[in-house]
This record gives structure tokens, C-alpha cells and sequence, in this order.
């Protein structure tokens, strides 16, 4: 179970959430929401001027007042209005991150909701009802507007809902729970669309995903260095001591700890240097480490922040307006994380190009009879035609802003579209790693898998279970796929 405290969230609970996990509420939260709700309510039935969002319009309506008696009817508008998400459906795994995330935003009372909302929130949530949502929408300001507005709607019990692996009125889904729709109060349809939810998401998805794909790659590089009989030399803690990069210093002992023992020369007098793939892969995986540990840093003090608008402080006495909702932070760490992962699908590309080039004893890609066989030829080609796709998908969003709101809101983040964007290339980059896999498995068959140490002979063994060697021509790409499972499926001990 994730606890829903005052504690704050971390990788880890990322982690459980996309497991599966329930979240279980803390007694300690209740208290101080229900303290800013009734503080927000009597600041509301005692104001003398307008408090957005609440008693006014949204966006460049902030100036039109609503009546007392129209409150509740504003904030089903809002949430209605604002439900205009198209494109593509968001996947399962970060639909739940987004509501999760969205309710420890909701729990940290700044937002001046009810109990009831954030308890009802949690109820939905353990009842695995996930809402229909839609990629295109956001502009990254004035929160994740389109579709955090869907997942409103369904909280409501309106629009659709994923629930028992089909699509259904959200409605149906809440009654077979025995949950009821719940109606929303002043300020609580503004506080579930306002915030950086969506696009928090993404990015939490690809920094748990980016730590595993950074230890694949060395793993799978150590095989690559195995199967191109490369020096040791370049992986040599001497040489990157003095580099005095936290991310190199580890990805060269990573490679290294996972070629202990196996018997490669410190240089191999024969080639005198190897190519940069290998040679420069701590320099190369290091550097998109330190860059991963950003977006790291960005994304922990995200979900664990209040990132919706107005907020309610109720020890000083202000409901305030800001700009908390702007997801700039999230759109920088996500162009700049893509553009990190990406780079180790390029480095990799060149590994599994050079193990199929037909040097060092290795026959020409990787075939027992080239000519007859084309063996692992077009597999390089799929590599290429990813690592040249995730380069596209790495021009930044971070970079573009579009007026909207009648030039109310006149700078947004495009974050929403940079999360996107960072998800493709975390999947095309579990692709490359196992195009290279199942690459340098081939290599090490020619080489000798008996000189392979546990470490990478568990590696192997891991990919022969479901991989056989090849040697006649087949349907590769079948493999190809089943590699990319194994990356994304399989438990890391290394």
C-alpha cells in the first residue's frame, strides 16, 4: 500500500503505483484539509471583492462575478467545458499515476477542497476505475486543463471509464463499486483541473524507467564488450576519477563489475583502440545519468508539491493567486531527459553496428553463411530507424508558447507535449537496448559463452530461454520484440 501522509512521496512510490498498489490515507492529513476548507468558505461568505475561480470566471473571465446561487453550477461547467481532450488515449499505467498524483497534490490542504472530495478521490482509485483520457489538449499552464478535466468527469460520473479491462460509462463503473458520483463544491472542480498532474506523470514514468534502462544499457554493453573482444583499459576507475563525473565514475564501474573475472586483456595489443562506442560508453551513459538525476531532483519536488490555483493559506490568513500551475520546471526536465535517453540508444546503435561489421573474428552480421543468410543486416537498419526517430522526438517543447485566453494566459510550457514525446522515446529505447541484446548474444555464441562470467552468463541464458540462436535466416523481427519484453518485463538484479 502507498501511505497518503505528510510524508512525501518518492521513486519508490512511483514504483508501487505502476505495480499496482492502493493507496492507504493517514488519519493526520484529514485535519488540516478540513480546517482550509471551512477558512476558504467563510473568506468566500465574507469577501467584499472577487476570489477567482470561485466567485468569478476562468481565464480571461476572471473579471465576471457569479452569483452565490450559481457556484455549484460553475464548477460542473468548468469541468464540462474544459473536458476537450482528443487524439490518442493516455495508457493505463499513467492515467493511475496521474490520479495518484493528483490526490497527494489535493492532500497537502492548500487547495481548500473537502475531505470528502480527496476521500472519494482515493475510493476511486482503489477500485482500479481509471478515466478515459486523451492525449492532445494541454498546453502546459494553467495546469493539465483537457484532460485532468476527464478525470474530473468521471469523479462526477460522467463520461467513460476504464474498468474490469473494458470501456464504460463512468457512471456504471462507480455504481458496480457502490461508490456514488460525488457533486462538487466552490473552488473543487478548479482545483482538480488546476495542476501539473499529466505531465508530471510522464516525466515520473520515464525517470523510473530511465534508472532501469540506464543499468540495462551497462549490463548489455559489458556483453557488447565481451563479444567485440575489447581492452579494459577505457573502463579503468583511474581514468574517470579524474574526470570527476558522478554519472561516468559509475557507469564505467557498473560495466566493469559486470566483466569481472572473464578474462579481457587491459589492452588488446591486436586492435590498439576500440571504436567510441565501447571505449567512450561510461563517458556517454555517465553523462545522461547526471542528467536523469535532474530530472530526478524536478520531478520528486513535483509530486510532492501544490500546483493548482488559488491557494489557501490559511496561518496567514490570504487565499492567493499565482502561477504554480505553470509546468515550465516539467517541460525542461523532460526535453532534457528525452534528449539523455536518446543518447544511449545512438551509442547503442553503433555497438550493434560494429558487432555485425564482420571484424574481429565475428562474420559478417552475424551469420554463419553470409550470402545465403543476411542474418542480423536489418536489425542494425531497425536500430538506425529508432535512434533517427527518438532524435526527432527530442526537438524540445520547452521552447514553444502559444497566446490563449484572449492573451490572458500568454505564456505556456508545452509540457504536456514534452511528457509525450519523452514516453515514445523511453519505449524506443527498450527497443534499441534489446535490438543490441539480442545482438550481442549472437557475438558471444561465435565468441564462446563458456568464457562468460555468472553475471553475463545469466544475462544469456535469460535471452536463450526465450531466444534461440540464429542460424539460418528467420522472421528476426519476432525477436526483435521478444528482446524488448525481456528489458521491459524482467527484474533487475544487477
Amino acid at each position: 500500500m502507498v501511505s497518503l501522509s505528510t510524508q512525501d512521496w518518492n521513486l519508490q512510490t512511483i514504483k508501487a503505483i505502476l505495480k499496482g498498489s492502493k493507496i492507504e490515507v493517514h488519519p493526520e492529513i484529514k485535519a488540516p484539509i478540513e480546517h482550509n476548507r471551512r477558512f476558504l468558505e467563510e473568506k468566500v461568505e465574507s469577501a467584499r471583492a472577487p476570489i477567482y475561480g470561485i466567485n468569478t470566471g476562468f481565464g480571461s473571465l476572471c473579471d465576471v462575478a457569479i452569483p452565490k446561487e450559481s457556484l455549484h453550477q460553475l464548477q460542473i461547467n468548468l469541468v464540462r467545458s474544459h473536458a476537450c481532450g482528443t487524439g490518442e488515449e493516455v495508457p493505463i499505467e499513467i492515467i493511475r499515476l496521474i490520479q495518484a498524483l493528483k490526490i497527494k497534490n489535493l492532500s497537502l490542504a492548500n487547495s481548500g477542497i473537502r475531505y470528502d472530495l480527496l476521500h472519494h478521490m482515493v475510493k476511486v482509485f482503489n477500485a482500479d476505475i481509471a478515466p478515459e483520457m486523451f492525449q492532445q489538449g494541454s498546453l502546459g499552464a494553467s495546469g493539465d486543463l483537457a484532460p485532468l478535466s476527464h478525470m474530473a468527469l468521471s469523479l462526477m460520473g460522467e463520461g467513460k471509464a476504464h474498468y474490469e479491462g473494458k470501456k464504460v460509462d463512468a457512471l456504471w463503473a462507480l455504481t458496480q463499486k457502490n461508490i456514488h458520483p460525488i457533486a462538487l463544491h466552490g473552488k473543487e472542480g478548479l482545483a482538480l483541473l488546476n495542476g501539473t498532474q499529466f505531465s508530471t506523470a510522464y516525466l515520473s514514468y520515464a525517470v523510473y524507467h530511465g534508472q532501469r534502462l540506464f543499468k540495462w544499457a551497462n549490463l548489455i554493453t559489458a556483453l557488447s564488450y565481451f563479444s567485440y573482444d575489447c581492452g579494459l583499459d577505457p573502463l579503468d576507475n583511474r581514468i574517470h576519477a579524474i574526470r570527476r563525473q558522478e554519472g561516468q565514475i559509475l557507469a564505467a564501474e557498473q560495466i566493469l563489475i559486470a566483466l569481472k573475472g572473464i578474462g579481457l586483456k587491459a589492452q588488446n595489443v591486436q586492435y590498439v583502440q576500440d571504436p567510441y562506442a565501447f571505449r567512450c560508453a561510461p563517458q556517454v551513459h555517465g553523462a545522461s545519468y547526471d542528467t536523469l538525476q535532474y530530472a530526478h531532483r524536478i520531478m520528486l519536488n513535483e509530486i510532492n508539491a501544490v500546483t493548482d490555483n488559488p491557494l489557501v493559506f490559511s496561518d496567514t490568513d490570504a487565499v492567493m493567486s499565482g502561477g504554480n500551475f505553470h509546468a515550465q520546471p516539467i517541460a525542461l526536465a523532460a526535453d532534457f531527459l528525452a534528449i539523455a535517453l536518446a543518447e544511449l540508444g545512438s551509442i547503442s546503435e553503433r555497438r550493434i553496428y560494429n558487432l555485425i561489421d564482420g571484424k574481429r573474428n565475428l562474420p559478417s552480421y552475424l551469420a554463419e553463411k553470409s550470402g545465403l543468410n543476411s542474418g542480423f543486416m536489418i536489425a542494425q537498419y531497425t536500430a538506425a530507424a529508432i535512434v533517427s526517430e527518438n532524435k526527432q522526438l527530442c526537438t524540445p517543447s520547452s521552447i514553444d508558447s502559444i497566446t490563449s485566453s484572449k492573451g490572458q494566459e500568454d505564456h505556456v510550457s508545452m509540457a504536456a507535449n514534452a511528457g509525450r514525446k519523452l514516453y515514445k522515446v523511453v519505449h524506443n529505447l527498450y527497443q534499441i537496448l534489446g535490438i543490441e541484446l539480442v545482438t550481442a548474444c549472437q557475438a558471444a555464441d561465435f565468441r564462446g559463452t563458456e568464457k562468460l562470467n555468472s553475471t553475463l552468463k545469466e544475462l544469456h541464458d535469460t535471452v536463450r530461454n526465450t531466444i534461440p540462436y540464429v542460424e539460418e535466416d528467420v522472421i528476426l523481427g519476432t525477436y526483435l520484440r521478444q528482446a524488448k519484453d525481456i528489458l521491459y518485463t524482467e527484474t533487475l538484479s544487477f
